[in-house]
């Protein structure tokens, strides 16, 4: 692969300085899909294969183009950082010390030091704000080197429970995807743990995420700007569900009782999809989800 070529590694001191990526082997559904690399004119994505047909990494960037390249971080990548990243130099290095953190089928991996630490099967003590991944030794060896539960500090658990309401009023059928896990979460003394809502509960199929702002070719900061005009803003995230999702009404319904935790930045609304398999031309839009952002 000549982008290959383009890979280096800067590590002055194994010990004490952190290093510099700057290609990452991207997975996809625990597969090897293709490599993200950095230049000194932005970021480019290239698949592994030419198959047409193959694994989405993104609803906007599909795989029948095989090389995607521009300025900033792609949404689909970028939006597993949380916040925005302290540099744009050091954008891969994130991605790659969060990896088993993201949403949907993503994962990573250096490759001149292709090194997977496993995640905690314990949650660590945490502080009010934080959050941490663990894995189920319960589940499946094919599934043991990904994170199956988030953790949260035991102050969200109010929070939590404010959002099992919303879904009980919004979506008394439970029809939609979003907000399951939060109906599944547990409280369990100093922490509040929840499925990944990327899991399937029982065949535990591998989900995509886009966030919606990634959808309107936004960056988070042109996505705040707009849900300041709650007007407006209540106007594109129907018509992002009209557009997207099969249960567009039920999905409008539960997204109005949603509106001002989104606006504020406590909840970000994303997309959700399967992936298929490779006879089919496009993922299927499951619907919405809702996660917090702290």
């Amino acid at each position: 692969m000549a982008h290959l070529e383009h890979s280096a590694t800067t590590l002055q001191n194994p010990v004490t300085t952190p290093q510099q990526i700057q290609t990452l082997q991207v997975f996809n559904g625990g597969k090897p899909c293709g490599w993200l690399g950095q230049t000194a004119t932005g970021f480019w994505f290239h698949y592994a294969s030419n198959n047409p047909k193959q694994h989405w990494v993104s609803l906007l960037m599909p795989p029948r183009i095989n090389f995607y390249q521009q300025a900033e971080l792609f949404p689909v990548f970028s939006q597993h950082l949380g916040a925005p990243a302290g540099s744009e130099a050091d954008a891969l290095s994130q991605l790659h010390q969060l990896n088993g953190q993201q949403l949907g089928s993503l994962s990573f991996a250096n490759p001149d030091n292709p090194v997977v630490t496993p995640p905690l099967r314990t949650p660590p003590r945490l502080a009010a704000g934080q959050r941490a991944l663990i894995a189920n030794p319960n589940t499946p060896l094919v599934r043991r080197p990904f994170a199956d539960t988030l953790v949260h500090h035991s102050s969200t658990w109010p929070w939590v429970q404010t959002l099992q309401q919303l879904k009980k009023q919004g979506d008394p059928n439970n029809r939609l995807q979003a907000l399951r896990w939060a109906l599944q979460a547990q409280h369990n003394g100093e922490w509040v743990q929840h499925p990944r809502p990327d899991l399937a509960p029982y065949q535990q199929h591998l989900y995509g995420f886009e966030a919606v702002h990634a959808v309107l070719k936004q960056n988070p900061q042109q996505f705040q700007t707009l849900a300041e005009n709650s007007n407006r803003f209540a106007q594109v995230l129907h018509e992002v569900a009209r557009t997207y999702c099969k249960n567009f009404s039920a999905e409008i319904e539960l997204l109005q009782k949603l509106l001002p935790f989104i606006s504020r930045g406590q909840l970000q609304a994303s997309l959700v999809y399967q992936q298929q398999a490779a006879r089919t031309s496009r993922p299927i839009v499951l619907g919405l989800e809702y996660l917090p952002l702290k």
